[in-house]
């Protein structure tokens, strides 16, 4: 079964303190400064675990300089059986393929453009958030293109075996250093798209230090709002993104995402912009944008 779309995902507000003290605490940081900022401890239910999980020492990005490949599959190979994966809120389904190598199935996601149950949801925004990832170099997203199914559009996305969400670990971020790098790109990169539906459920495990990012249905809102705190940035991953201009984003993301939408990025962008300057500001910059 996909990681990602196993049951019910822990409760948004539950899970997102524990991401969001993750990156402003132990998890990211890089120095003892983190006491003298006042964090707070976590709640005792939504604690980060202390121990990695266990994982092959080979990397989970397996796309990454085959992704071209792995694009040229989702979209030609052929669809010899399609299942009900029976869980997840937008309903995911599992295909699997023939030839298969060199994945074996995808996640079909046929949401047309829309709201649903007070959210805004679209096949669109996974293939927005695939093309975003590579533009800003992060591999964090698996592989997603547009196809056609029984005559329906929608995401054909990349489907990862052998690798665990969160929550099908126990619920709990990892902690450590080494994953600091990538749990501050998480949160960079989900507040640039707008997604505050990053849960137990979408975010996989791979080797120490390695976040696989998934289920980007729900992102590329309007709301200008920041969804996640946060206290530093990964320096590379921030170089680049601010760096974009609004032609990057339109050429890149333009087919999938709306004006409207790429505007509200462009504000949220410019929020994390100003707190980040005020946080260089108050601790200096080798303390904020960090390695």
């Amino acid at each position: 079964m996909q990681p990602g779309h196993t049951g019910r995902p822990l409760p948004h507000r539950v899970f997102r303190i524990a991401i969001a003290v993750a990156v402003l605490g132990f998890v990211s940081a890089p120095n003892a400064t983190d006491a003298a900022a006042g964090v707070r401890p976590l709640p005792q239910a939504a604690k980060a675990s202390s121990a990695p999980p266990s994982a092959a020492l080979a990397p989970a990005a397996i796309w990454v300089g085959r992704a071209a490949q792995m694009e040229a599959h989702l979209r030609t190979a052929a669809i010899v059986d399609i299942e009900e994966i029976g869980t997840g809120v937008t309903r995911p389904k599992r295909a699997h393929l023939q030839p298969a190598e060199p994945f074996e199935s995808l996640v079909w996601k046929p949401l047309p453009p829309g709201r649903r149950s007070g959210h805004w949801e679209s096949y669109k925004s996974e293939i927005a958030a695939y093309e975003l990832d590579k533009l800003l170099e992060m591999n964090m997203v698996p592989p997603v293109v547009e196809r056609e199914i029984d005559g329906e559009r929608g995401a054909a996305v990349m489907w990862l075996p052998s690798i665990k969400s969160v929550k099908q670990s126990g619920g709990k971020m990892p902690s450590g250093v080494e994953w600091g790098r990538s749990t501050r790109k998480m949160l960079t990169f989900d507040n640039f798209i707008g997604n505050d539906d990053r849960n137990a459920g979408n975010i996989l495990l791979g080797p120490p230090g390695e976040l696989i990012l998934i289920d980007h249905s729900r992102a590329f809102v309007t709301d200008r709002k920041l969804p996640f705190p946060f206290e530093r940035v990964d320096a590379t991953l921030w170089d680049r993104l601010t760096k974009l201009t609004r032609d990057d984003l339109v050429r890149t993301i333009g087919p999938w995402v709306d004006a409207e939408a790429i505007d509200a990025m462009l504000e949220r962008r410019k929020s994390m912009a100003d707190e980040v300057g005020r946080l260089v500001k108050k601790r200096g910059r080798a303390s904020v944008i960090v390695p």
